[in-house]
């Protein structure tokens, strides 16, 4: 079973400085192989790292991995 940690550093700097626990926001990701969009809507609990993999886990228990993310707030990410 791989390990699974709470996580505050690694992540590229500009989704990080978009990012604060306890903030709501609205987070656009694109999964791999597809060039649909989806939205999420929530309030960031905490960011963790499952083997090699980042997540944002939000208050309503969803986790999103980061390495999907594509926009926070409006903001695009570099891709």
């Amino acid at each position: 079973m791989p390990s699974t940690q709470q996580y505050y550093g690694g992540s590229p700097l500009e989704p990080r400085t978009l990012l604060r626990e306890g903030q709501a926001c609205l987070l656009v990701y694109r999964m791999p192989g597809t060039s649909a969009e989806f939205s999420l809507q929530g309030v960031l609990h905490h960011i963790m790292r499952r083997g090699q993999t980042d997540y944002l886990c939000l208050s309503g228990g969803c986790e999103l991995r980061l390495d999907w993310l594509v926009a926070v707030n409006g903001h695009r990410l570099a891709a």
